[in-house]
């Protein structure tokens, strides 16, 4: 049934639609419309009282769901709440659903509408057809099950050996079959395969595209930026801890729908590099940081980590929410995940991770033991390890493009087998190396931008290859 205009609006009661008053349904200014946005009042937004709830919540038979800004949704009389104010004019409604990051609701003629951009848009049920069954069934008989979406896959193992490609950026990493990349990737003895994302159609091609592409000997761990300023609801505006939550924890829920069965997924990519504030000294205190854009990266990965587990309510999944540059950040760590500002204040969230990440490059010479320009001495491994008892995975790890042939295949000949040692040590878990081709962020690759064979192919198979046994 599709939206209708009503010019008495007192009438619209009788009939089993939602409908927006005054100028049909993709009307946005009806004064009771309650914005799912920045623009909310804080009395609205609380997340730490109201915590988002786990994506296939649906009334009834629940008698409330919390959505993404910690907002309260409730339905009384077929009327749709949200805080307690009216979402458009809602009218009939029989099931109100909260999944993967929006709000469904059904009337009782059985049509559909999502709530996006502060209007109802004609929809469908988004569930899995076994999981509308199941939830049909619990509404009935009034209890609670988990919707199939709810529940991934096993995971499989999470390889050691690694390497970072970027199919979405295009160029070389689309015009080469994929086909051909993942036997490239066998040959190296590197089963690990980090794929940039960063919107939702992104997510689409990974999920339909190069996982089944890759083929089945080698593991997509996908690394998801929901950078907050991307954000289009904000029309310009600078992101708040709010809206990079809510916008992080609705791209997450939905990649966990796509990409169920991933081991690991990485959300955020070098947060503290990123601004106009450089980060001071080493970047092993907190106070090294900028204060004001800090609370915008924490809300990011809160609700990256928050958003995906409201899908994957198992764990089946590992989630790393560190998003730093690495090396000597020390401090980035310590704060996001202890609640602490770099203006010292105390008792903010804290962000959730399943993984500390960690990126390094050969001019930080050795994590075990390296110097800061302040003169100080690090053993970064030690350090994060003795803190945080996680494990922890270089997701980016390589060569500088200044390194001589010579110097890089002495790097790699030293470093792939330390990385093995720290197994025990420090329970490092793997590594991505940076990365297969040149391409024009710089000379990285083991291959050349024509797929060409670098020196350093052979000193990368071989150090794995030596490392695996």
């Amino acid at each position: 049934m599709k939206f209708q205009t009503l010019r008495n609006c007192s009438l619209y009661l009788v009939f089993p639609i939602i409908a927006a008053c005054g100028g049909g349904g993709d009307d946005k200014s009806d004064a009771t419309a309650v914005a799912a946005n920045a623009v909310d009042p804080v009395a609205v937004v609380d997340v730490a009282k109201h915590p988002p709830s786990v994506s296939g919540t649906a009334i009834p038979p629940a008698t409330s769901i919390n959505d993404e800004w910690g907002a309260v949704w409730s339905v009384k009389k077929g009327v749709v709440y949200r805080a307690g104010q009216t979402v458009g004019s809602t009218a009939n409604v029989k099931l109100l659903l909260w999944y993967v990051g929006k709000m469904y609701a059904q009337n009782t003629d059985n049509n559909w509408w999502v709530w996006q951009n502060s209007s109802w848009v004609v929809s469908a049920d988004p569930r899995p057809a076994a999981s509308a069954s199941a939830t049909a069934s619990t509404t009935t008989a009034t209890t609670t099950t988990t919707s199939a979406a709810a529940t991934p896959a096993t995971a499989s193992a999470i390889p050691f050996f690694g390497i970072n490609e970027h199919y979405n950026y295009g160029g070389i990493y689309t015009s080469i079959p994929l086909a051909t990349q993942a036997a490239t990737l066998s040959d190296l003895g590197l089963t690990a395969n980090r794929q940039d994302i960063h919107s939702y159609d992104q997510i689409d091609a990974v999920a339909n595209t190069v996982i089944p592409g890759m083929g089945s000997k080698i593991t997509i761990m996908p690394m998801i930026d929901a950078y907050p300023w991307d954000d289009p609801s904000l029309n310009g505006k600078t992101p708040t801890e709010a809206s990079a939550y809510a916008y992080a924890y609705s791209m997450a829920a939905y990649a966990a729908t796509k990409l169920k069965g991933v081991p690991v997924v990485e959300f955020g990519n070098e947060y503290d590099n990123d601004g106009d504030t450089p980060v001071a000294n080493d970047g092993a205190n907190v106070s090294d940081y900028d204060n004001n854009t800090w609370p915008i990266w924490r809300g990011a990965l809160r609700g990256s980590y928050d958003g995906w587990r409201s899908v994957d309510t198992a764990g089946s999944t590992k989630i790393i929410a560190t998003a730093s540059v690495g090396f000597l950040h020390l401090g980035w760590y310590k704060g996001m995940l202890t609640g602490v500002q770099p203006d010292g204040t105390t008792g903010h969230p804290l962000v959730k991770t399943d993984i500390i990440q960690l990126h390094w490059y050969s001019d930080g010479g050795d994590p075990e033991n390296t110097w800061g320009v302040t003169g100080t001495n690090y053993n970064v491994l030690k350090s994060l390890h003795d803190a945080y008892n996680l494990p922890i995975m270089f997701t980016e790890i390589g060569v500088n493009t200044d390194f001589t042939t010579a110097q890089a295949q002495e790097y790699i000949a030293k470093t792939i087998p330390e990385l093995v040692a720290a197994k025990a040590t420090y329970n490092v878990i793997g590594f991505n190396w940076y990365e297969l081709y040149d391409d024009p962020t710089g000379d990285y690759g083991i291959l050349t931008s024509s797929a060409g064979q670098k020196p350093i192919y052979t000193a990368i198979k071989q150090a794995v290859a030596a490392a695996a046994q």
